[in-house]
């Protein structure tokens, strides 16, 4: 059978990109046999009881829950798992995580149940990895969340991605409404997109035009706003070209495009 086509950038990043995979794929015992797991390290529960439990239990078991559709048994029973690392410098194309997947196929086929892409947040059940054929997708990749707080009364919620870190980039943050959840999502969404084909968001990068007098920006994280939402990576802030935050953007949108 011919190998797939690598996985490609759409052009060629201008800043060198230095990404990390980590996926974590959980057994029930010992694997079978099948050579040496170039860079794959096993980790047995039984060593670090505590450790291996946190990838159970609390926010990642809310997680797991919904991402396996309840269906937590195989994880429960895991008793190791297979830890599959990748952090190559200046990749030229996105093999590397193309690869990455390859082997936790393999991990699966030879026993394992379930795999956790850790900076994506993203638990998967072993048989619904994509299959080794499969186009690249950014949208598989990348999570996108929405994290709400009782504590914001302004209603200044965090949208953000997961997993940007896969690809060398930062990940995108932004706050704004419930009401305001799929416009930013949807541009937050295509933002990926371009960063997975090659783009480089730099701070101050327009981002998008969503009307000839409503634009929007990507600049730093000066908030800190990566490590309240401990992503793990760096972020760049997606914010109105006035520097404003995206509350109430909607609302903006439809009435910028009424006037227009």
């Amino acid at each position: 059978m011919a190998e797939p086509p690598v996985w490609a950038f759409a052009t060629a990043p201008e800043t060198p990109r230095h990404p990390e995979v980590i996926l974590a794929a959980f057994s029930t015992g010992p694997l079978a046999e099948a050579g040496a797991d170039a860079g794959v390290r096993t980790i047995e529960a039984r060593l670090d009881p505590a450790w291996f439990a946190g990838w159970r239990s609390g926010s990642l078991r809310a997680i797991a829950e919904a991402d396996l559709d309840g269906e937590l048994a195989a994880l429960d029973a895991a008793d190791r798992l297979q830890l599959v690392s990748v952090s190559p410098r200046a990749p030229a194309d996105l093999g590397y995580l193309q690869a990455a997947w390859a082997q936790a196929r393999s991990l699966v086929a030879r026993g394992a149940t379930t795999v956790l892409d850790v900076h994506a947040m993203t638990y998967r059940h072993g048989t619904a990895l994509a299959a080794a054929e499969a186009a690249f997708d950014a949208r598989r990749e990348v999570r996108i969340i929405f994290e709400t707080s009782k504590e914001r009364p302004d209603g200044a919620h965090a949208l953000h991605t997961r997993g940007m870190r896969k690809l060398g980039a930062p990940d995108l943050v932004a706050l704004c409404t419930d009401q305001d959840v799929d416009l930013v999502g949807e541009v937050i969404t295509q933002l990926v997109i371009a960063v997975a084909g090659g783009v480089d968001l730099r701070a101050g990068h327009q981002a998008i035009d969503l009307d000839p007098a409503l634009s929007w920006q990507v600049v730093d994280d000066d908030h800190g706003l990566a490590n309240l939402l401990a992503l793990n990576n760096e972020a760049r802030v997606l914010v109105g070209d006035d520097g404003a935050h995206l509350m109430g953007a909607a609302a903006r949108l439809r009435l910028a495009r009424t006037q227009s």
